[in-house]
């Protein structure tokens, strides 16, 4: 449909439902190609739907052989269940024994590293480079340290009045 042809949206569903149309729509219908094709493919869909309807009515029945397949069905999950418990134990004992090697290897490799590379590793660690201390602002040190309750992070003396 065209922007035109928007107007005639609505009187043409009516009409393909109803069956009657308007005078007005009639004479739109003959001079437009479009709205009349799809004025003939909602009128194909209604019917195609009239058609279904009745066996929707009475209400479709399954199958004769329905129930044994659910049936079947229903017995080969159970069956399947059933041998499952012995799979979860099988992977569980062979998760268990994976982590136990790795706990052990973990152990073993950790003896193993000499005095002198756990030395160089520990240093390698608390290294900071030189342009640390070009980083470090004067007031960091009063912001590391944490006041009480009550306490300031300046201490300036307060002048006491000699009057008083």
């Amino acid at each position: 449909m065209k922007n035109g042809c928007e107007k005639w949206k609505d009187p043409l569903r009516e009409a393909a439902l109803t069956g009657a149309a308007g005078k007005d729509l009639e004479e739109h219908l003959r001079r437009c190609a479009k709205c009349s094709a799809e004025l003939d493919e909602v009128r194909a869909r209604a019917a195609r739907l009239d058609a279904l309807l009745p066996l929707v009515a009475r209400g479709a029945e399954p199958s004769a052989d329905f129930r044994a397949r659910v049936l079947a069905a229903a017995e080969a999950v159970r069956e399947g269940k059933l041998a499952r418990p012995w799979r979860i134990w099988t992977l569980a004992g062979a998760a268990a024994v994976v982590l136990m090697v790795a706990v052990t290897w973990q152990q073993r490799v950790a003896r193993m590293i000499p005095g002198d590379e756990l030395a160089a590793a520990q240093k390698l660690a608390e290294w900071r480079a030189p342009s640390d201390g070009l980083l470090a602002t004067p007031g960091q040190e009063i912001l590391r340290t944490m006041p009480r309750l009550g306490e300031s992070y300046l201490n300036v003396p307060l002048k006491k009045d000699e009057e008083e």
